[in-house]
């Protein structure tokens, strides 16, 4: 109804935030044009067709233009090249014509669920990306595999928090001397051994420390409330 109203005073009556580094009140428009562009236009006497030029100015972040022509409907986008490169907004089209498509084959269906990816860039994603499946020594457990990047790569960084690091063999090491200590305090098979730490090196060591002696590690939360930690204790 208010169409013919000019930008401006929209934007200065709604007296939105200015910003240099972006238009106001929106950053992506989409116009529908129903005159195709270098549609010609006859009068008595006098033949018209539209000049086309192309404009390397992007008014806003990305612009989507849609005008019908005899053969169907063009598109058209137009976008800040500071801000998306043309393979991005290649892609954007490609995800909208699969949409339209989409929606062609099921107009029925909720828009959450219509695709956005073709089938070629889904199985990339789907299946060659997620190729992950590797074989894994099931019959050791996680210290036994660590004790063999010990003799593999035994400098190599095997934890790292913050700047704290810790080779393998460090590691190793030291969660040797404490599963020493907790053999000596009993801790074995069927011994259960509780862990309260905060994230740190420490945990892991202590974790493997519990494993190489024999027993189980119970996880204690620090942040829990006393009567649970009390509760697990008893338990």
């Amino acid at each position: 109804a208010h169409q013919d109203l000019p930008f401006e005073q929209l934007v200065e009556t709604l007296q939105v935030e200015r910003n240099l580094g972006h238009s106001p009140l929106f950053q992506v428009m989409y116009n529908h044009q129903t005159q195709a562009k270098g549609e010609r236009r006859s009068l008595q006497g006098l033949q018209m067709e539209e000049l086309a030029w192309d404009n390397h100015t992007a008014k806003f972040d990305l612009t989507l233009d849609t005008f019908e022509h005899e053969q169907g409907i063009g598109a058209a986008l137009t976008y800040a090249t500071d801000l998306f490169d043309a393979a991005t907004v290649e892609g954007m089209a490609r995800h909208w014509l699969s949409l339209l498509q989409g929606i062609v084959c099921e107009p029925g269906q909720r828009v959450a669920d219509l695709p956005l990816l073709d089938e070629p860039e889904r199985r990339i994603i789907v299946r060659d990306w997620n190729a992950t499946e590797a074989d894994y020594p099931a019959g050791h457990s996680i210290h036994q595999l660590i004790e063999a990047q010990v003799f593999a790569n035994p400098d190599a960084p095997a934890l790292a928090f913050g700047e704290q690091t810790l080779s393998y063999a460090e590691l190793n090491r030291r969660s040797n001397q404490l599963a020493h200590k907790l053999r000596e305090l009993g801790v074995g098979p069927d011994v259960l051994v509780g862990i309260a730490m905060e994230r740190s090196l420490e945990m892991v060591v202590g974790l493997l420390g519990i494993l190489k002696a024999g027993g189980a590690y119970v996880p204690l939360d620090p942040e829990y409330p006393q009567d649970r930690l009390s509760y697990m204790f008893e338990d």
